[in-house]
C-alpha cells in the first residue's frame, strides 16, 4: 500500500495539467493566457506614447507571452528538470510521513469534546455550516501559508531552505514547485495543522462533517482564486489588480514583486490568496503602476545552484553554518545536535501518540482478529472498555453486488465509528445470521442461490455467546451493531436481555439500531431529488452506492440496469448509484452510530 500510494503520488504529478485540484490544471492555464492577453493590450495601450517601448519594437502577443528569453533560459530549464525529480523525491516520498488534516482533524475533534463536553443538539445548522466551511477552511489554509512563509524569510534557518525558491531569474507556472522538500514540507504541515482545527471545530459545533461549496472538486473560493491568473504569479506577465481590489486579493503582480531582487520589495506581500494577512503585518506592497522587475536572490548572485544536486544538498550545508556560528564551540554544536535529534524524534512520536489516542488506532489494527491476545491484553490494561460485534450476512444482493456485501461495508463502518470513539476495539463480524427459512420450502433471500441462513435462536444464542465471551475478558461496554435488516430485532431483545442480567456487574449492552433504521439515508436521497421507488430499500441506490465507496470491485456494472426484473432481489435503481453518493450515505450510517453509543454511554454515567 505504501508504494502503491508513492506511485499514485508521482504520477498525480506528472499529469498535474489534467487533474483539476492540481494548480497547472489546463483550465486554470487557459485563464491566465486570457488574461495575459487583457493585460498585454492594458500594457501597450498604457505606453503608446512613450519613448521607452517604440512600437516598432514591440512584440506580438504570442511573442510576448511565449517570450524566448524566459522560456529558453537556463533557469526555466531547471525549474523543469527539478520538477520531474521532486515528483519522484518529495510529492512521492516526503509526503508519506506528513502529519495531514485528516490526523490533526481527528486530534482537535477529540480534544474538543474532552474538554468542552459533548454537543446535545448542533449550535450550527447544515446550511450555514456549509458557507461558513466554505469560507473557513480557505482562511485556515491562507493564514497558513502566510505564517509559514512568513517564518522561511524571518528565520535565517529556514531561509536557507527558501532560497530555492527565490533563485529562479526568470518565472513560468512551473516555477511554483521551485521549493526544496524542507520548505514544503513546514508549509504543508502548517497548513494541515489549521486546516485539522478548522474542519474539527465546525464537526463539533455541528455534528455533522462538514463539507465546502465545490466545483471540479475543488472548494469553490480556491477554484475562483486559481481562475483569476494564479498562474500569472510565477510569470514575466504583469497583471495588477485595481488599488481597492488589492487590498483585499494578492494580485499576480504583487507576487511578482515579492520575488523581486529590488531591497524595497524585500520581505513584502507574503499572502497567498488575501491581502490582510500582510497588512496586519505590515508587510503588504501595493504597486500604483507597472514596475520592471527582475528576480532571483539579487542582482549580484541570483541563483547560486548550478545543479538539481546542489538544490537539494546547499541549503542543508548554509542552514548547518548558521547552526555552527550560532552554537560556538564543538561542545555545544554536539549537544545541539543531539537535542534537536531528540527533539525531532519527540516530536514525532508525540504527536502520533496523540493521534493514536484520539483516533485509536493501534499500530496494528482495532479487529480483534488481526491482534494477538497479548495486544488485546494490554489494550484492555489501557482501558479500551469499548468493544462492537458487527453482524452482517451472506445474502442476495442482486445480480450486480456480491453476496458479502454487508461485510464489506459493516468491516468499514466499525473501523471508522471505533476509530472515533476511541478506546474501542471491533469483535468478528457475525456473518451467519438469518436470512429465511431453509426447510420445509426456502423463504426469504434463501429463494436466490448462494445465501446461508442460521435458525433465529441459533443466531441469538452466538449473541449471548459472543458477548458472554468478551464480557469475560473484561470489556465494560459491549454493543450490538448490524448492517442487515433481518438482524436488528433479535440484537435488540438479547441486548436488553444481557444488559438487565449484567448491569449490577457495570456491563453495558447495547443496541445500536440507529446505525441501520433511524441514519437519514432515505431522508436524504428525497430531499437531493430521488423518488422512492428510485431509492428502494434492498440492493438499490443506497447499497450498491456504499459498495462502490468502499470496494467498486464489489459491483459487477454490466448487470446495474435500470430493467433488472421484479424477480431479481433488486428493490429500486441501482444504476442510479455512484462512489458520491455511496460516501455520503457511509457517513450517515457512522455518524448515527457514534452518537447512539455516546448518547447510551452518557445516560450509563
Amino acid at each position: 500500500m505504501f508504494f502503491e500510494q508513492i506511485q499514485v503520488n508521482i504520477l498525480g504529478q506528472y499529469l498535474a495539467i489534467f487533474l483539476p485540484n492540481s494548480r497547472i490544471y489546463w483550465l486554470y492555464l487557459i485563464c491566465a493566457i486570457i488574461l495575459s492577453f487583457i493585460a498585454y493590450h492594458q500594457f501597450n495601450h498604457e505606453h503608446d506614447d512613450e519613448d521607452q517601448i517604440p512600437k516598432k519594437q514591440r512584440k506580438s502577443f504570442w511573442e510576448y507571452l511565449f517570450d524566448r528569453e524566459t522560456f529558453l533560459h537556463f533557469s526555466t530549464f531547471q525549474d523543469v528538470k527539478y520538477f520531474c525529480v521532486n515528483a519522484v523525491a518529495y510529492y512521492g516520498v516526503v509526503t508519506q510521513f506528513l502529519i495531514g488534516t485528516h490526523e490533526f482533524s481527528l486530534f482537535f475533534n477529540q480534544s474538543f469534546s474532552n474538554i468542552f463536553g459533548e454537543i446535545d443538539a448542533p449550535i450550527i445548522t447544515n446550511e450555514y455550516s456549509l458557507i461558513l466551511y466554505t469560507i473557513l477552511s480557505v482562511v485556515a489554509l491562507d493564514l497558513g501559508v502566510y505564517l509559514s512563509h512568513r517564518a522561511q524569510h524571518n528565520i535565517p534557518f529556514l531561509w536557507e531552505f527558501h532560497k530555492v525558491h527565490h533563485s529562479a531569474e526568470k518565472m513560468t507556472p512551473i516555477t511554483l514547485f521551485r521549493m526544496h522538500p524542507v520548505d514544503l514540507f513546514i508549509t504543508a504541515l502548517t497548513t494541515s495543522f489549521l486546516g485539522g482545527l478548522a474542519f474539527a471545530g465546525l464537526f463539533y459545533l455541528t455534528g455533522e462533517e462538514p463539507q465546502a461549496l465545490t466545483l471540479f472538486g475543488l472548494n469553490i473560493i480556491v477554484f475562483s482564486f486559481y481562475i483569476a491568473g494564479y498562474n500569472l504569479r510565477h510569470s514575466h506577465i504583469w497583471l495588477n489588480y485595481p488599488y481597492w481590489l488589492s487590498k483585499i486579493l494578492i494580485s499576480p503582480a504583487q507576487h511578482q514583486i515579492h520575488h523581486s531582487t529590488d531591497p524595497k520589495h524585500f520581505d513584502r506581500n507574503f499572502g497567498l490568496i488575501f491581502s490582510i494577512w500582510d497588512q496586519i503585518g505590515k508587510s503588504h506592497y501595493i504597486p500604483r503602476q507597472y514596475e520592471k522587475l527582475s528576480f532571483g536572490l539579487s542582482k549580484e548572485v541570483p541563483n547560486p545552484f548550478k545543479s538539481i544536486w546542489e538544490i537539494y544538498y546547499k541549503p542543508f550545508l548554509w542552514s548547518g553554518e548558521i547552526l555552527r556560528k550560532a552554537l560556538g564551540n564543538p561542545r555545544r554544536q554536539t549537544i545541539a545536535g543531539l537535542f534537536f535529534t531528540l527533539l525531532v524524534i519527540g516530536y514525532l512520536h508525540g504527536v502520533k501518540q496523540a493521534y493514536n489516542q484520539t483516533s485509536h488506532l493501534s499500530p496494528q489494527s482495532v479487529h480483534l482478529a488481526k491482534l494477538t491476545w497479548t495486544e488485546v491484553d494490554k489494550f484492555l490494561a489501557e482501558g479500551y472498555d469499548t468493544v462492537l460485534i458487527p453482524t452482517a450476512g451472506i445474502e442476495q444482493n442482486g445480480p450486480h453486488a456480491i453476496l458479502g456485501k454487508h461485510n464489506v461495508v459493516i468491516t468499514h463502518t466499525t473501523h471508522e465509528i471505533a476509530h472515533a470513539l476511541g478506546k474501542t476495539l471491533v469483535a468478528p463480524i457475525i456473518d451467519h445470521v438469518p436470512e429465511g427459512n431453509i426447510t420445509p420450502k426456502p423463504d426469504g433471500h434463501m429463494v436466490f442461490a448462494g445465501t446461508i441462513s442460521l435458525p433465529e435462536p441459533l443466531f441469538k444464542q452466538v449473541l449471548i455467546a459472543t458477548a458472554s465471551s468478551l464480557k469475560a475478558h473484561g470489556f465494560k461496554n459491549i454493543f450490538f451493531i448490524g448492517d442487515s435488516g433481518g438482524n436488528q430485532e433479535t440484537q435488540e431483545k438479547t441486548a436488553r436481555l444481557l444488559n438487565n442480567q449484567w448491569q449490577d456487574e457495570g456491563i453495558l449492552v447495547g443496541h445500536i439500531g440507529n446505525y441501520y433504521a433511524a441514519n437519514g439515508q432515505f431522508d436524504y436521497l428525497l430531499k437531493a431529488g430521488y423518488s422512492k421507488e428510485e431509492i428502494g430499500y434492498h440492493a438499490g441506490i443506497r447499497d450498491t452506492s456504499e459498495l462502490l465507496y468502499i470496494d467498486p470491485s464489489s459491483v459487477r456494472k454490466n448487470f446495474v440496469t435500470n430493467k433488472i426484473g421484479t424477480n431479481s432481489g433488486v428493490s429500486g435503481k441501482p444504476s442510479m448509484a455512484s462512489a458520491e453518493i455511496g460516501k455520503k450515505m457511509v457517513q450517515l450510517k457512522i455518524q448515527a452510530a457514534i452518537k447512539q453509543i455516546r448518547k447510551i454511554k452518557d445516560q450509563k454515567k
